[in-house]
């Protein structure tokens, strides 16, 4: 917060559709170093004091809220108010029905699984503006791929053979890899299904034991956690929360890529010490649970 008093507002919990454990372990670092966080918040008002004047100062403003910590309304005043907004994609009024082009009015264009618009082959259509996509930088990136090969080179690559990697540039990091695309019926593609804790184990390996941690004092918190196809080493989804979890991630995300499952990162050899130790950690799990 680079010495500033910080106070997050949420309307029911941090990260509310994130990994629960993930979320618990950010906010009670967080709090260590200060932050304070209010839940449950509904805001009531919020009302300038002081304007900001010509020679930098910040302006004052009050916010008048109620809150699970606090039955009754409490004012905050603040120099700085930053709103989490979310965006939405900016498609209308482009004449985009001219070219026989359908989309979303505010999710974005509906594109196939090699990326084309649903309605016309003959235009495809990359990052933020398709609907049903991971908004990520790295992902347009990739999706400019998928389009160059299919539209240049008669290749058939397809969105739904994604696996992401997801980062949140927190301290410390929180990443997630999964496959989050799917196809409809109908050839659009869609939002995979949220994976269901009944079919899949899980391991998780926490980095309070790993020894680059302990030489650190960093990261008691941070854990590497890795669901599996129940029954099988086949991994769904990772989350990650560390130091560096996007630089982490890659390894898992590589593995997803090429059908390596957890047992493959188990046996793989990892230099000593790191926090990606921690991944192999997992695999040992899976491996260790099937000891006779």
């Amino acid at each position: 917060a680079f010495g500033s008093e910080v106070t997050v507002l949420q309307r029911s919990r941090i990260l509310s559709k994130s990994d629960e454990d993930a979320a618990k372990a950010i906010k009670e670092t967080l709090e260590s170093e200060g932050v304070k966080f209010l839940s449950g918040v509904d805001v009531r008002s919020v009302e300038t004091l002081r304007e900001p004047s010509d020679d930098g100062g910040l302006p004052l403003m009050s916010v008048m809220l109620t809150c699970n910590e606090n039955p009754d309304s409490i004012s905050i005043e603040c120099e700085c108010l930053l709103l989490a907004m979310g965006r939405i994609a900016n498609v209308q009024s482009m004449g985009l029905e001219s070219a026989n082009i359908d989309y979303h009015r505010t999710n974005g264009i509906l594109v196939n699984d090699f990326a084309q618009s649903t309605c016309n082959a003959n235009v495809y259509a990359v990052g933020d503006c398709v609907a049903n996509v991971p908004r990520l930088t790295h992902v347009s990136g990739e999706m400019a791929k998928v389009v160059v090969q299919n539209s240049l080179f008669d290749g058939d690559w397809k969105l739904s053979t994604f696996v992401v990697p997801a980062v949140m540039y927190t301290e410390p990091e929180y990443a997630v890899i999964s496959k989050p695309i799917a196809v409809e019926k109908s050839g659009h593609i869609a939002p995979k299904e949220p994976i269901m804790k009944e079919e899949c184990d899980v391991y998780k390996a926490e980095l309070i034991h790993n020894d680059r941690a302990i030489l650190d004092s960093s990261d008691k918190n941070g854990f590497v956690k890795i669901h599996c196809k129940k029954g099988t080493g086949e991994i769904l989804e990772c989350t990650i929360v560390s130091t560096r979890a996007g630089e982490i991630a890659n390894e898992v995300s590589l593995a997803m890529k090429h059908g390596i499952g957890i047992e493959g990162l188990g046996r793989n050899i990892h230099s000593y010490p790191t926090l990606g130790e921690a991944v192999m950690g997992c695999g040992l799990q899976f491996i260790n649970a099937r000891w006779k």
